[in-house]
């Protein structure tokens, strides 16, 4: 429970708390600043598949196919979104 917590507990969790989420909004607000907001907003999908990397590689948690799957079909899903307006003004201009 919390009164069993040590320092390096609470170490922790005041890195959750402030490190990441203060570098995760200063983050978002440099880039919101920079570009569209839905140029930006999809890149959000990438939160879980770069923590389910990092707890695979820090934390040594296994990734089974179903998980890999899925951050293959989020990955998917961005480059078409990223790479369709581009294909479109292609075809657009080669038409």
């Amino acid at each position: 429970g919390v009164t069993q917590a040590d320092a390096l507990t609470w170490a922790a969790v005041a890195w959750q708390a402030v490190g990441n989420t203060m570098f995760g909004y200063a983050a978002w607000g440099w880039l919101l600043a920079r570009h569209p907001a839905a140029t930006i907003t999809p890149m959000a999908l990438l939160v879980p598949v770069f923590g389910m990397g990092a707890s695979a590689l820090l934390l040594h948690e296994p990734l089974p196919a179903w998980k890999l799957i899925a951050a293959a079909l989020v990955l998917t899903g961005l480059a078409v979104n990223m790479l369709w307006p581009k294909v479109r003004a292609w075809r657009a201009a080669a038409a």
